[in-house]
């Protein structure tokens, strides 16, 4: 386990140095940078400094997960910035069934833990950002994660932009790899409020699980622009059954 998680942080800083190398190889790649990227290695002016409050809910037949936590993210140049996360879980799990942080060690009624990481955020393009985060998880879960979470706005100008984004999570207790996908598009849009649908879901693989495991179904969206607030949900079915999840939003900025 602590292999796998050690060559998905090599992986990371492996791609991180070929674009720094690519960036100076030569004086045509050195000029494409600085045409794509204009003053990457200026600070940014003003400064942007956010905090996102979150929460959110998943039940199934199998179990039922609480979240919620807060993101706080410092920019750095137009292209650069870093974050901290801190979320806390609480978890249900069915009668019958193993707890899925640490198979083998019994069965538990309700888990709670903690799960703290910091990383950066990389604009790769208007609209479109790489995380790349590390942490580790505190009381009932003892794991060290590594996260990658990316989003792109497509046909931004046009009526119904839409967005696509994808996140995996190594988690190195239980060995396991969790993706999501999500894709959508605004499907109403006014000076003060969105409306966003789509179709998303999440797969499972590799450690306890013998086979990949998943669920899926549509999205549906809310955004209230003067309060930065917004709201989502999902149903659908997969290995956990029928199952419906629900998450919040509130996004806070400062200028400095």
């Amino acid at each position: 386990m602590a292999k796998n998680l050690v060559s998905r942080v090599g992986v990371i800083v492996a791609s991180m140095l070929a674009l720094s190398a690519f960036a100076i190889a030569s004086p045509a790649h050195a000029q494409w940078f600085e045409d794509t990227y204009p003053g990457f290695f200026s600070l940014q002016t003003p400064q942007l400094l956010q905090a996102t409050l979150f929460s959110g809910g998943f039940a199934s037949d199998k179990y039922v997960a609480l979240q919620q936590g807060v993101q706080v993210e410092q920019s750095v140049t137009p292209y650069v910035g870093f974050f901290g996360r801190a979320t806390g879980y609480q978890l249900w799990i069915g009668n019958g069934f193993e707890s899925p942080l640490a198979p083998g060690s019994g069965n538990f009624p309700r888990l709670n833990y903690g799960r703290f990481q910091g990383g950066a955020d990389f604009t790769l393009f208007p609209g479109t950002h790489l995380y790349v985060s590390g942490g580790r998880d505190v009381a009932d879960s003892d794991a060290a994660v590594v996260e990658g979470d990316f989003s792109s706005w497509l046909w931004r100008h046009s009526a119904h932009p839409i967005n696509g984004s994808f996140s995996s999570t190594y988690d190195s207790q239980n060995g396991v790899e969790s993706s999501a996908l999500d894709l959508e598009a605004i499907l109403i849009s006014t000076e003060k409020y969105m409306i966003l649908g789509g179709v998303g879901g999440a797969m499972y693989v590799g450690g306890f699980l013998n086979d990949a495991q998943g669920q899926g179904g549509p999205d549906l969206g809310f955004y209230y622009r003067p309060w930065q607030l917004g709201v989502s949900a999902q149903a659908g079915y997969g290995n956990a059954h029928q199952y419906g999840q629900i998450s919040m939003y509130k996004q806070l900025s400062w200028f400095e």
